[in-house]
């Protein structure tokens, strides 16, 4: 599943009842991404490389974006990798790691264009998602605050990129 555009509404979740079809085609967009990654457009990565970016790219899109923000890749704010990153990643995974945050990092990098050139988002939206993942050491020092979190200190930490904020209104 390679085309070179999405149809439209394709990547939009269309209501409560539509997660199941979503998912699925999300599912079916990242094993594309993965194969990309293995083509030379996609930089020509070895398979278990491929398959690390595709799996932290997976987590972020159907985990993150379909599960919790309840919106599809197509409708995503463009600042969604950046609150899954900085804040849902660190409070929801067992072990966060900086490696793991650089491989984050990586896949969303290299996530966005890849969404571009299949038509599920537009070059500004991808341009505007890759600015707000372009500080690497920010999420890196989030993930060293997170570590030193008292229960005095928790609710200011949660507030910055906090993935629970209401959607904006379009």
């Amino acid at each position: 599943m390679d085309r070179a555009d999405a149809e439209p509404g394709e990547f939009t979740l269309r209501g409560p009842e539509d997660f199941l079809r979503l998912d699925g085609r999300c599912a079916e967009l990242l094993q594309g991404f993965r194969d990309w990654l293995l083509s030379p457009e996609g930089g020509a990565l070895e398979p278990r490389q491929a398959g690390a970016l595709a799996h932290a790219a997976d987590r972020f899109l159907r985990d993150f974006v379909v599960d919790i923000l309840e919106t599809g890749p197509a409708d995503a704010s463009p600042d969604a990798g950046r609150r899954y990153l900085a804040n849902w990643y660190l409070v929801n995974t067992l072990e966060p790691s900086h490696q793991e945050i650089d491989r984050i990092g990586e896949a969303l990098g290299r996530l966005y264009p890849y969404l571009v050139r299949r038509g599920v988002v537009a070059p500004a939206a991808a341009a505007s998602a890759l600015a707000a993942l372009g500080d690497p050491a920010h999420f890196h020092r989030r993930l060293e605050s997170f570590w030193e979190l008292t229960p005095d200190t928790i609710a200011a930490w949660r507030r910055v990129d906090d993935y629970r904020r209401p959607r904006p209104l379009r």
